[in-house]
């Protein structure tokens, strides 16, 4: 799978096929080895699983042939047949398969499946054959380091597109009588848990028991994962095997023969799995579930190792892609630590260990025990919580401690308390009592958690080699466990741990002007480990700090901004910024705003929030520096009693020089701004060749202002409009690259063609963010690296 998804040639892959038959050949009848027998027939599947893995994820990557006919969105009709419905605040959402697409004037297109976001009052029933009219639309890359992939979630989930109804017809009235029952169920237990309990603790156990996340409420949600509990929102293994070992057990009870009772369970988890929408590990728990029951009817031991290779190798014959979906990758981690790594925990720290039988001993065992479980657990899928969400919970094993014993209460008593209402709602309540107790404690636990120092580690996401040594790391402590039994040992598995989270440290300077759509963020970073944001916000898209800007940031293993720097108060250059204000997940020490004598409301603003914030705010004027080690960061416009024609003609320019590299940001300058920007270069250029100082300059020139005039990267003013950016500042500049920041078909037509008819006459090579995604510079003063986060 992995080799045809990073696209290995078919000749390449039948040359490996054949090796691998060679080398089972050769063990089996030529090398003598106590491990391979001649009779071990099931060598001969690996060969085949090869082929099996290869084809299948070469057909899940292909894209339809509707791919290549519109390039972002189109208007179309839509015929296809609903094969499940997600209820969501706003409406619903609507999976559709089988569909036929039909664009104005074009032949027909087949597509397998669309995902269609409708807000109207019809109740649809999953069956239904629907045609629907609107926007299809592809869905969108990651244009940043740690921003979302939607293209990559959505195949995973082997969704090709998205649609936004405009009108939608039932065609067909028919539907599937299972799915309507199931569904009947599902509303009926969703409203006894709203009447039984307040909108928040109902949110949680609809999300828990029936699947349904939509009605969480958004602090609690973020509490959850702040702690490393957010697991319990989702329908996990622990409530799938839960469930249906009670059933199992309960019919037992009543005299059920082994053979009814496991049918009837494996029908009954079945049909839950339906229900709740079959999650990855809800899959899992079903396959590694049914294994254990069928095991006891063949008279067969129970192996979890077997069990989870099974469920694994079944999911990703579905389909492939899960590979690389963070649930699969989560829940079959957390099992192979348990499986894999508490036994080797457990040799060294029990091996010799007398049992004693007093129960302050056994609970002793027991909390250790536990401990234990969620450390190996944790080990295990470290990498992969980094890599999907840049934080670890400090506290969480210890809070996870609290939480997972109870959850065995906590899911019957709520399975319990909806049966019960559904038949007599005074005995739900009675039931449910138990569960909104166990939730108000869950709430104050990790509340204190939240409040305890260092809650939240920023590592960052790591690098594959990290990643690699790190596994690398806990195979040897699984290796020299199995032969040597030292309890010294067990620190291999922290120094893996040591050497995962250890910080990154920068060669250089590294800057990167991010994709934000129709707006501008910078963020630059020295070699000491200093951190500036140099505006950031978006006038095209909707919450750019909260999902671009921040993740970003938190992907760099940066929660902490040494300066934010705001050229102007224009919404495109600091929407973003006030989210971060405003949130809890980036801390800001610093912010510098342009000095203007006369200030509009959204700077007041600005000022008011960063002081509510406990934020330093400083004030940069022309001539004002900062100097971090070998950087130095310079002010040259505006100066202080500037007096602009327009917002944009305040705008900060800032010098950035790093030994031999230089860079020059120039905000929104334009018209008499930038008039004034040339004059100070002009007479910088007069300084340089005669030692003399232009007197006439209203602008200081500082001592220690370096005679910077020509440039190795210009970021361009105003979003490449045609009144700025110049050919005369072009001239005395004469920049190796130009970096624009605009928004794909904005409403401005921005880059302005006069502006890159300028930028090509002096021969400068032009990145722009709607086309390179995030735009990444590496330097270490002497030579420059620049490169596009988007790869064709």
């Amino acid at each position: 799978m992995l080799l045809a998804w990073y696209q290995l040639s078919y000749l390449l892959v039948i040359i490996l096929v054949l090796i691998s038959c060679l080398i089972i050949f050769l063990l089996m009848f030529r090398i003598k080895n106590p491990q391979v027998k001649q009779t071990d027939y099931f060598l001969w599947s690996i060969p085949v699983l090869l082929l099996i893995g290869f084809y299948s994820m070469g057909i899940h990557m292909q894209r339809p042939d509707l791919d290549t006919v519109f390039e972002e969105k189109i208007s179309c009709k839509v015929n296809g047949q609903i094969s499940m419905v997600v209820k969501k605040q706003w409406g619903k959402v609507l999976y559709i398969s089988n569909n036929t697409v039909y664009l104005s004037e074009e032949k027909p297109y087949l597509c397998e499946n669309i995902i269609v976001y409708s807000s109207d009052d019809l109740e649809y029933q999953v069956g239904n054959n629907i045609t629907v009219y609107g926007q299809i639309e592809k869905f969108s890359k990651a244009s940043n380091p740690g921003q979302f992939n939607e293209q990559l979630y959505y195949q995973i989930q082997n969704i090709d597109y998205k649609l936004k109804a405009e009108r939608i017809f039932i065609v067909d009235t028919e539907s599937s009588i299972f799915h309507k029952v199931l569904d009947g169920i599902k509303q009926r237990f969703s409203t006894v848990y709203h009447t039984l309990l307040s909108e928040k603790e109902a949110g949680v156990i609809t999300a828990m028991i029936l699947g349904d996340k939509y009605l969480i409420d958004d602090e609690l949600k973020e509490l959850y994962q702040e702690n490393g509990i957010a697991h319990i929102l989702a329908i996990s293994g622990l409530h799938v095997t839960l469930i249906g070992l009670s059933v199992y057990h309960l019919l037992r009870k009543l005299k059920s023969g082994l053979i009814p009772a496991t049918i009837i369970t494996i029908v009954f988890i079945y049909c839950y799995g339906v229900l709740t929408s079959f999650s990855v590990s809800t899959n899992r728990a079903v396959v590694m579930l049914t294994i254990l029951l069928m095991a006891r009817i063949f008279g067969k031991t129970y192996d979890m190792l077997s069990a989870i290779s099974l469920s694994a190798l079944l999911i990703l014959l579905q389909n492939p892609m899960q590979l690389f979906h963070v649930g699969f990758l989560l829940s079959f981690g957390a099992v192979l630590g348990i499986s894999i790594l508490l036994p080797a925990m457990n040799t060294l720290l029990y091996s010799n260990v007398i049992t004693k039988k007093s129960p302050i001993h056994n609970i002793k065992k027991t909390i250790s025990s536990g401990i234990l479980l969620s450390f190996c657990a944790q080990v295990m899928t470290l990498p992969v919580i980094l890599l999907f969400y840049y934080q670890l919970p400090v506290y969480s094993i210890l809070i996870n401690l609290i939480i997972i014993p109870c959850m065995s209460i906590l899911v019957i008593g709520s399975l319990a308390a909806g049966i019960a209402g559904v038949f007599f709602m005074p005995v739900g309540v009675f039931l449910i009592g138990g569960t909104y107790y166990l939730l108000k404690l869950y709430e104050g636990v990790c509340s204190i958690g939240s409040r305890l120092p260092g809650n939240l580690l920023t590592v960052g996401k790591p690098d594959v080699i990290r990643i690699w040594i790190y596994y690398i790391v806990i195979l040897i402590f699984l290796l020299l466990v199995k032969r040597k039994q030292m309890k010294h040992l067990i620190l291999i598995p922290f120094l893996a741990v040591f050497i995962l989270i250890l910080p990154k440290g920068n060669a250089g300077l590294e800057i990167t002007l991010l994709e934000v759509g129709q707006g501008e963020a910078i963020f630059m970073e020295t070699k000491s480990g200093t951190t500036y944001l140099i505006d950031g916000g978006s006038s095209s898209i909707k919450k750019v700090g909260t999902y671009r800007i921040q993740p970003f940031l938190l992907s760099k293993g940066v929660d902490l901004l040494d300066y934010a720097i705001i050229t102007h108060t224009d919404k495109d250059h600091i929407s973003g910024l006030r989210e971060l204000l405003e949130g809890k997940k980036i801390a800001i020490m610093n912010l510098i705003l342009p000095y203007q004598t006369s200030k509009d409301d959204a700077y007041l603003e600005l000022e008011a929030l960063a002081a509510k914030k406990g934020v330093k705010v400083s004030y940069i004027k022309a001539g004002d520096f900062i100097q971090d080690d070998k950087v130095m960061i310079r002010c040259l416009h505006p100066a202080y009693d500037y007096i602009g024609t327009s917002a944009n003609a305040y705008s900060t320019v800032l010098s950035i020089n790093y030994g031999e590299f230089d860079l020059l940001l120039t905000g929104d300058l334009e018209q008499d701004g930038e008039k004034l920007l040339i004059d100070r270069l002009n007479a910088k250029n007069m300084i340089k060749s005669t030692g003399k100082d232009n007197k006439s300059m209203e602008q200081e020139i500082v001592a220690n202002d370096r005679m910077v005039t020509d440039y190795d990267v210009l970021k361009v003013a105003h979003h490449g409009s045609r009144n700025s950016t110049s050919g005369e500042l072009l001239k005395i500049i004469q920049p190796e690259y130009a970096l624009i920041s605009c928004g794909k078909g904005n409403s401005y037509g921005h880059p302005h063609d006069e502006v890159l008819e300028r930028l090509k006459e002096t021969k400068t090579q032009v990145k722009i963010t709607y086309e390179s995604g995030a735009i990444i510079i590496k330097t270490d003063g002497k030579r420059m690296e620049i490169s596009d986060y988007i790869k064709e």
